[in-house]
């Protein structure tokens, strides 16, 4: 998949039901240039949890979201 349609694909997954969750997806969306291989790999995956799982692993687990998601973390807080 070429970079432009995937980042289209990500930008209409990054429309979350929760607006603190949308915040943060455009936020790393906004980076998505700047990232290698497994830190698009790892949005991907990150982009296809549910809102609520979204929203307690990025605000009330932080540790598991890094552990889980170790390529991101620079792009979240």
């Amino acid at each position: 998949m070429d970079n432009e349609l995937l980042i289209k694909k990500l930008n209409f997954k990054s429309r979350r039901g929760m607006k603190e969750t949308t915040f943060v997806v455009k936020n790393f969306l906004k980076n998505f240039s700047k990232m290698n291989k497994d830190e698009k790999s790892e949005l991907i995956e990150l982009l296809e949890m549910n809102d609520q799982d979204l929203f307690d692993l990025i605000f009330r687990k932080k540790e598991l979201f890094v552990s889980k998601f170790p390529n991101l973390k620079k792009f979240a807080y």
